[in-house]
């Protein structure tokens, strides 16, 4: 379980950077998700990975960060659930009229947690 939470921390910082060198692929990817009902999907994800962290929390050094991480995961995932798209499409809306520095800041917000996330192994 460990080794899956610092694949998934790879993963945020490989994202984390590539929307910081390219911010316009994040609003990509929104638009993917947003099609039909594969937020459900993103939202099933975003359960599982919560579930993952919180079961291996207790394996972590920073046991708290990790099992935070996975509270909100899990919030996450609740909340595309309760939301549905039509509640949730308009988040996203916000997020895809953002100018491309609050985009940038968003990678670099993903970044940390990522690094965090590795480093919290």
């Amino acid at each position: 379980m460990v080794n899956v939470i610092k694949l998934i921390g790879i993963l945020t910082v490989a994202i984390g950077a590539i929307y910081l060198v390219k911010p316009t692929i994040m609003k990509n990817v929104l638009n993917f998700w947003m099609k039909g009902k594969r937020i459900y999907l993103g939202g099933l994800i975003s359960l599982v990975i919560g579930v993952v962290f919180l079961v291996a929390s207790s394996r972590c050094t920073m046991q708290w960060f990790i099992f935070l991480m996975g509270l909100l995961s899990l919030a996450k995932g609740v909340a595309i659930f309760i939301m549905g798209p039509k509640k949730f499409a308009p988040l996203c809306e916000k997020l895809l009229q953002s100018p491309i520095g609050m985009l940038r800041v968003f990678a670099v917000i993903a970044l940390i947690f990522g690094v965090l996330v590795i480093f919290s192994i």
